[in-house]
């Protein structure tokens, strides 16, 4: 009679019991071969050893003749099975009860794998053979398991400034599952997001999660969102695949005015062989998001938001000097004098449009925010701002409050120097 022998090891010395495993079914199919699973390992290290494991074996026609399982206490399994070829598909973990698995009777080789609602993500390894079972044949065959996860170990912000109330990192996308037969499902796709905390020195932020996840779908993208009382700022950047069975820990440094750079290492420890990753992020990477009209997105204060188009109109820092022209200037000749000044304005990091001239409407939103400017105390009126009318025509205008009111004036013609010339871009998110 023939018998077989799969011996089951995980990558480095992260293993599956060394005893074996023990049968999930009540009752085994019977046949003429002998198939003796047990595991073997290639260090003693007891503290990564896989309490739990999971072999399904399926026959040459795709069906799932028998789910075995193993633990800590039940760990040799031998069941007979009829002469051919079978494919095996082994789970293993520290604890699967995490996950939602395939029973016998619905299991394919396409059965998704995903991180139960409420459970934490665990570490999950796995893989596949292929055996052929002869009479008369004994068969020794090793399957050596591998990680499908990664794990995010730590991350560090460091000269974060001393105004910011929170920093979060976040990962996407990620994938949320994996099937039996060890290949990601292409949807869908999760992100994972951390906030950290600030250390003792107040300007760097730390967190540790040691988080297992699920690798990412191609090139993640890594966001990191510093928030203060004033609004939020959050950089982005293309980072290198995060492959499974890699450690990754990540260090960046907030650099004024460029932003935040961010240097990565992806290490194996016991995992696959150590990769190193570098990421870099300037203010070409800032990210205006999320924006919320009346508030401030970092320095600049958002004037009005469109989230239906993705668009949001941003008030520059503070009033920029300007040529006034000389004598009997016209309408047009004014407005000319501000185009040079406007162009000259350094951008907010990363937009591409151009400085320009508030609406009237736009005057009037933020001229009543006290936030950006001011009521004189006799004339409860705001100081003058250039503007244009829906024709394009130069306008001054300032809000007067009468307690609770507030009137917006405005006028085409009687311009001077001292009105205030404080443009607005228009960005995209």
């Amino acid at each position: 009679m023939a018998s077989a022998m799969i011996a089951l090891t995980a990558c480095e010395k992260a293993v599956l019991p060394e005893e074996g495993l023990a049968s999930e079914e009540a009752s085994l199919v019977t046949g003429s071969a002998k198939l003796n699973i047990f595991t073997s390992t290639p260090g003693d290290s007891e503290e990564e050893t896989i309490a739990e494991g999971k072999v399904y074996i399926f026959n040459s026609t795709g069906n799932c003749v028998q789910l075995l399982s193993m633990d800590e206490e039940s760990q040799q399994i031998t069941t007979q099975l009829p002469p051919g070829q079978y494919t095996l598909y082994a789970i293993g973990g520290n604890d699967l009860t995490r996950f939602a698995l395939p029973t016998q009777s619905e299991a394919t080789s396409s059965s998704v794998i995903t991180r139960l609602a409420g459970k934490v993500m665990d570490d999950l390894m796995m893989a596949s053979v292929v055996v052929d079972l002869e009479e008369e044949e004994s068969l020794n065959q090793n399957i050596t398991l591998e990680h499908k996860v990664i794990c995010l170990d730590d991350i560090e912000i460091r000269q974060v400034p001393q105004t910011a109330t929170k920093v979060e990192v976040t990962f996407t996308p990620l994938y949320s599952s994996v099937c039996l037969d060890g290949s990601f499902p292409a949807s869908p796709t999760e992100s994972y997001k951390i906030a950290l905390t600030k250390q003792a020195d107040g300007s760097t932020w730390k967190a540790a999660p040691d988080q297992m996840l699920f690798p990412s779908k191609g090139t993640p993208t890594v966001n990191v969102t510093i928030s203060t009382s004033t609004g939020n700022l959050s950089y982005s950047f293309t980072a290198e695949a995060l492959s499974a069975n890699h450690h990754f820990s990540i260090v960046g440094t907030y650099q004024t005015p460029q932003g935040v750079t961010l240097t990565g290492i992806l290490t194996a420890g016991e995992w696959g062989e150590d990769q190193e990753i570098a990421f870099d992020i300037d203010e070409s990477n800032v990210e205006f998001t999320p924006l919320v009209a009346g508030e401030f997105c970092g320095d600049y204060y958002v004037v009005s938001v469109d989230e239906t188009h993705r668009k949001a109109v941003l008030l520059a820092k503070e009033k920029i000097s300007y040529p006034a022209p000389s004598g009997n200037a016209t309408n047009a000749q004014w407005k000319a004098a501000l185009t040079a000044p406007m162009a000259a304005l350094e951008k907010p990091a990363g937009v591409t449009s151009d400085w320009r001239l508030p609406t009237l409407e736009e005057v009037g939103i933020f001229s009543k925010d006290t936030q950006v400017t001011y009521f004189g105390e006799t004339s409860h009126n705001t100081p003058n701002f250039y503007c244009v009318d829906g024709d394009g025509v130069l306008y001054w205008a300032y809000t007067h409050q009468n307690g609770n009111t507030f009137v917006l004036n405005s006028g085409d013609s009687g311009f001077v120097n001292i009105i205030y010339l404080r443009p607005v871009i228009d960005v995209e998110y």
